[in-house]
């Protein structure tokens, strides 16, 4: 019999105490296009690596050799600021947050993460890192007047700062109300 296979992903959590600005600004962002599936606030997180699906000793052993190239990493402080979306605000399939202090360090981490999950049998990311915190997907680009005009509001609003002193391994379950995130392991930054 085989195992279940763990829906995860390697990440940077939000905590909603820091996140209250980031909560205006989305619910902003909804009101404009109610038709997006927006993020949950509570679940706030910037995805490092997603994995899917992965078999239980498996993802151990990853997490085991992320864990140590993580080793010596300092703890940061990261800051949002501007909403944009991918690939433009005229035709939106990911609307994001953006971070301006804290993105080299996030890439730093990133990169590590993509190098272990390489050689333990993980796809590479083609597109490079891109330091950015999800807030709402559509299925297909979205082309919202309004959506596109509230983005152009908030380009450059400051959005507020987090203290990130951990690396999160998350499980993600997805249910008729959203996906619901689990952590399964951390890894403390010096």
């Amino acid at each position: 019999m085989s195992e279940e296979r763990v829906r995860s992903f390697i990440a940077v959590a939000v905590p909603p105490a820091s996140a209250e600005r980031l909560r205006v600004a989305h619910e902003r962002l909804r009101e404009a296009e109610p038709g997006i599936k927006w993020v949950n606030p509570d679940g706030f997180h910037i995805t490092l690596k997603f994995l899917g699906g992965v078999e239980p000793d498996r993802l151990q052993a990853l997490w085991s050799d992320v864990s140590e190239a993580l080793d010596g990493v300092a703890g940061f402080t990261m800051h949002f600021q501007g909403i944009g979306a991918f690939p433009n605000p005229n035709r939106a399939r990911v609307v994001w947050a953006g971070v301006t202090d804290g993105a080299a360090e996030l890439t730093e981490i990133a990169k590590r993460i993509e190098q272990v999950s390489s050689e333990h049998g993980f796809e590479m990311e083609t597109r490079p890192f891109a330091a950015h915190m999800t807030l709402g997907r559509a299925r297909e680009a979205a082309s919202s007047p309004a959506l596109a005009a509230a983005m152009r509001e908030m380009a450059s609003v400051e959005l507020g700062q987090v203290s990130v002193d951990r690396v999160l391994l998350m499980k993600s379950e997805l249910t008729r109300q959203g996906a619901m995130y689990h952590e399964l392991e951390h890894k403390l930054l010096q």
